[in-house]
């Protein structure tokens, strides 16, 4: 009996798996699938990444995934799963149902022309097919009867098994300004961070701190929702805006002197400082925030962003890549505020 969260290895993305064992049974909601490496890498795919690995588990177990959440479209995010629907054998047989808001699901929503253009194609490359082939994976899940919400918008208030999602994001408005073609993003495992802040004090960045929004329109429309089983409550951020989500926990009753109590929070966007205000830090109280990165893209975490949680909270900053933490203090930094930064276990029961 109880819940377990592991936060896998997806590189510079997300991939999570929350798992409920029952008096009879498991349910599994599978969240993101990282980057296509985290389900299989090297030369010809030859090695098992850590999403495969965990699928393989649960065939093993004869489980399932009753509930996969694709967040929003970025590559680091949506990329596992599509090679996880490309395989046979995989997601195609084991997932119950599916949150994504895909570009035919928002056009319909909103009653607008369809954009052929950002329909997915799956692949299939097997030694049986003379010729490369594709099919769409809205295609797919239709053939495999995977359950569908039309859309997923703030607001609603989903169960799956014991679990009860409340969406927090995206908003009719942030889904609305993805009613155009989609840009193609070039996907690399191995991409250069840019500069990142960690030479700054966390007294400096303290001193003058001042937050400034995520701009992207992408990040926008991801999913972010409250997950409640049993007495165990966490949020999952995605890549989410701030003022979206700070607005929604608003709206459920929560303030800073009445403050949402979590069991642990998946900070948006891999700890950028865009991502995660003082504000919304404030409405909280969490024993873990946990951020998803290997460091490899756009200088994340920010120093800025894990200074902030340093100094509004008393949690735990929980990372899934133990060679992330150091770099982030300055050496005088690390007697006062190291037993702050730890790397996470592979399972954490809750």
């Amino acid at each position: 009996m109880g819940v377990s969260v592991r936060v896998l290895e997806a590189n510079h993305g997300d991939c999570i798996l929350v798992s409920h064992e029952g008096t009879s049974a498991f349910v599994n909601i599978l969240i993101d699938g990282g980057t296509s490496t985290t389900f299989k890498y090297g030369p010809r795919l030859r090695y098992d990444g850590a999403l495969c690995k965990v699928l393989d588990e649960l065939k093993n177990k004869g489980q399932h995934i009753d509930l996969a959440v694709l967040t929003h479209v970025d590559d680091d995010h949506i990329h596992g799963l599509i090679k996880g629907f490309e395989t046979p054998g995989y997601l195609s047989e084991l997932v119950k149902s599916i949150w994504f808001n895909s570009s035919r699901l928002i056009t319909k929503h909103f009653k607008a022309p369809e954009v052929p253009e950002n329909n997915i194609l799956l692949t299939d490359d097997s030694p049986q097919t003379s010729v490369r082939q594709g099919k769409e994976l809205e295609v797919l899940l239709d053939e495999i009867g995977c359950k569908r919400v039309p859309i997923i918008e703030v607001g609603q208030v989903h169960e799956v098994g014991p679990f009860k999602l409340t969406v927090l994001s995206p908003s009719q408005n942030q889904l609305e300004r993805l009613l155009h073609k989609w840009p193609s993003e070039e996907e690399s495992g191995a991409t250069a961070a840019h500069d990142n802040d960690y030479q700054l004090s966390l007294e400096e960045i303290w001193a003058t701190d001042e937050f400034e929004s995520d701009a992207s329109v992408y990040n926008g429309s991801s999913i972010a929702f409250l997950l409640e089983v049993d007495n165990t409550k966490m949020l999952f951020l995605g890549d989410a805006h701030d003022q979206v989500v700070v607005n929604s926990i608003k709206e459920l009753g929560f303030s800073e002197t009445n403050k949402l109590q979590l069991d642990l929070v998946k900070i948006s966007h891999h700890g950028s400082q865009y991502n995660t205000s003082s504000e919304f830090l404030s409405l909280l109280q969490s024993s873990r925030y946990v951020i998803s990165t290997n460091g490899s893209r756009h200088g994340l975490p920010n120093k800025r962003a894990i200074a902030r949680i340093i100094k509004e909270t008393n949690g735990q900053i929980c990372f899934n890549y133990s060679d992330v933490i150091k770099p982030l203090l300055l050496d005088h930094e690390v007697e006062y505020y190291a037993s702050r930064l730890e790397a996470l276990d592979k399972e954490i029961k809750l």
